[in-house]
C-alpha cells in the first residue's frame, strides 16, 4: 500500500511516497497524505486492533460549507469517567481513563488529508490483538448477513440456532466480526420496527373502516 508522506529535509517538508508491504506494520507519522479521511480513519482503526486499543473518530470539525475539514481520531478511553449511579454497591468496569493517544488530521486545497500531529502513548494496559474483535467498534453486522438474520427470523428460528448457523458457515465464531449479542439485538430492533409498522397499518385501516360507516368521522 503506498502512503504519501512529508518528511523532513533541509529544514523544510517535502513529500515523498512511502510503500509498505503487506506484512509490515503501519503506524501513524505527522506529514501522512491519504486520499480520503475513510482510508485515514480504517488504518488508525487497524493500526488500534494490532496495538490492542479500540480506535474512534473522537471529534469532526466543518468548515462554512458544511463540509469536515479536521478531525480527532483518538483511543475510546478518552476522556473522564462519569459515574450516575447512586449505588455504591453497583459497580461498573471503568472505560474512560482520560487517555490521550490520538491523532489530528486537516484537509488540504486539492481534498486530500494530512496528519498534523500524533499522540502515540496510553495510560492504560492494551488489550491481546486476538480480543480486539470484541471492540464495539469493530462488531459489524454486515447487510448480507442482516438479511439472513430477517430471514430466518421470519420462519421462527430461535436467536441461538440462528448464530450457530453463522458459525458454521465461517468455520468458527472466532471468524464472526460480532457477537452472539450483537445478533440477538438486531432481531429485537427488527421485531420492534415490524409491530411499529404493523400498528400503524391496524390504526389506518381502522380510521379508514370508521369513515366509511360514518361520514362525520374525522381523523385529526
Amino acid at each position: 500500500m503506498a502512503v504519501r508522506v512529508r518528511g523532513l529535509t533541509d529544514n523544510h517538508f517535502e513529500e515523498f511516497d512511502y510503500t509498505r508491504s503487506l506484512e509490515e506494520e503501519w503506524e501513524p507519522k505527522p506529514g501522512m497524505v491519504y486520499d480520503s479521511l475513510e482510508n485515514l480513519v480504517q488504518d488508525y482503526k487497524s493500526y488500534g486492533n494490532k496495538k490492542g486499543f479500540a480506535a474512534i473518530i473522537r471529534s469532526t470539525t466543518k468548515g462554512d460549507d458544511g463540509d469536515v475539514k479536521y478531525v480527532a481520531l483518538a483511543c475510546s478511553c478518552h476522556g473522564k469517567a462519569r459515574s450516575n449511579c447512586r449505588n455504591a454497591f453497583k459497580m461498573h468496569p471503568m472505560t474512560k481513563t482520560d487517555c490521550k493517544a490520538r491523532i489530528h488530521a486537516s484537509i488540504r486545497f486539492d481534498g486530500k488529508w494530512t496528519i498534523s500531529s500524533i499522540i502515540l502513548d496510553h495510560n492504560h494496559e492494551l488489550s491481546s490483538p486476538t480480543k480486539t474483535r470484541y471492540f464495539k467498534s469493530n462488531r459489524i453486522i454486515h447487510l448480507s448477513v442482516k438479511r439472513k438474520l430477517e430471514v430466518n427470523n421470519k420462519t421462527d428460528i430461535r436467536p441461538n440456532k440462528n448464530f450457530n448457523v453463522l458459525i458454521v458457515e465461517v468455520g468458527g465464531a472466532e471468524n464472526l466480526p460480532f457477537l452472539q449479542k450483537d445478533c440477538r439485538n438486531y432481531i429485537e430492533k427488527v421485531r420492534r420496527l415490524r409491530l411499529g409498522v404493523g400498528d400503524a397499518s391496524a390504526i389506518q385501516k381502522y380510521f379508514l373502516k370508521m369513515q366509511s360507516e360514518n361520514s362525520n368521522f374525522f381523523n385529526t
